[in-house]
């Protein structure tokens, strides 16, 4: 548990702090980081010409006019918290945000000058508000800031950050909805860059996303998106299987297939809903869970854990093809050949193509 001497202030007592605010000072403190020093990392070099910045401009240009004459600034970072663009309601905010450094250039992650939140909401990627006291930092705690993540839709990483700041004692409760709103228009204008089918997928995984607490993902050939949940269980080098996956299951009609095994040799579970325009697939909506069995289950042979893929590109390879024949014959991109031939690698226990084609070889013979 943290504990830092600031029970009190020229206020009055200080309220006790939220779950979230203490999880983040302790996150602080394991950084290394101490709440009297102040000291606030610079780099010159800004993407301020990125997608970031192209989706976020006309929505900067209207919420600072109706911030106009408010004590408020109005801020964008990337996703390491470099902030790239700011606005503010009126030269005294302008000058007081300078005063904090919190200016194009200048990085405000939680694990350099600790709880803000700009760096926190990129730490637990959910909308964040702290104020005054909150701030792990002395030289904040006369601050208040409301941000919210910006998801790229194509990828379902996160991306940046839209922010308000003010002084703590004119903070306003539609703080928080204002960037929530803010953020989400900048993902709309992300999602116009993108293809017809990409959006008609990134429509259901945003719609999917607001209404779902647990992991959720939709992929398709060329991408997987994920929330926040579903990060700590798939990764995006794994969309390729899982995409095979989920082809054999709509085939023979399996809302909930069976266990799905990842690259590092886990086992998930899925339930999956096609996404469609009209009749044609377009993708699927996942929401996976770890599942109980491992790769070393009981009654799995290694030769018979394999996919279809993986028999397929084992036949080809043993028969002395090279990964990239062998994607040109199962019309595969050689990355996929690559990814699948690890796999029957890692099953079968073994570590060459010589391997391989001795294995091959004895099963032909014995069928």
């Amino acid at each position: 548990m943290v504990v830092i001497a600031r029970t009190t202030s020229p206020d009055g007592p200080s309220p006790a702090l939220r779950d979230e605010i203490i999880a983040s000072w302790e996150r602080c403190v394991r950084a290394g980081l101490r709440h009297e020093r102040f000291d606030v990392p610079y780099e010159s070099d800004i993407d301020d010409h990125g997608r970031l910045r192209w989706a976020s401009e006309a929505v900067f240009d209207r919420v600072a006019d109706d911030l106009e004459g408010a004590p408020v600034g109005l801020l964008l970072t990337d996703q390491r918290a470099q902030v790239v663009a700011r606005r503010a309601g009126d030269s005294g905010t302008f000058r007081l945000l300078d005063r904090i450094h919190l200016a194009p250039g200048f990085l405000y992650g939680e694990e350099q000058i600790g709880t803000n939140a700009i760096g926190t909401a990129i730490q637990t990627r959910s909308p964040t508000l702290v104020e005054g006291r909150e701030h792990f930092a002395d030289a904040l705690t006369r601050m208040a800031c409301a941000a919210v993540p910006v998801s790229d839709p194509a990828t379902g990483q996160l991306i940046g950050v839209v922010d308000l700041t003010c002084v703590a004692v004119d903070v306003n409760p539609l703080m928080l909805p204002l960037v929530k709103r803010a953020a989400w228009e900048i993902e709309q204008h992300l999602l116009e860059g993108s293809s017809a089918d990409e959006r008609i997928l990134q429509e259901h995984f945003l719609r999917a996303r607001r209404t779902t607490r647990g992991p959720v993902l939709a992929l398709n050939r060329r991408t997987m998106l994920l929330n926040g949940a579903a990060t700590g269980i798939v990764k995006l080098a794994d969309r390729e299987s899982l995409w095979d996956n989920v082809l054999r299951s709509l085939a023979v009609g399996a809302g909930a297939p069976p266990p799905v095994e990842l690259a590092d040799g886990r086992f998930i579970e899925m339930r999956l809903e096609p996404v469609l325009d009209g009749t044609r697939l377009i993708g699927a909506l996942i929401r996976p869970r770890a599942a109980q069995r491992t790769a070393a289950s009981p009654g799995l042979d290694g030769w018979s854990s394999l996919t279809d893929t993986e028999l397929a590109i084992a036949e080809q390879i043993a028969n002395g093809m090279t990964n990239r024949e062998a994607a040109a014959h199962l019309y595969l991109s050689p990355h996929t050949i690559d990814y699948h031939l690890r796999q029957v690698f890692r099953k079968l226990e073994i570590r060459s193509r010589v391997d391989l084609t001795r294995i091959v070889a004895r099963r032909s013979a014995a069928d």
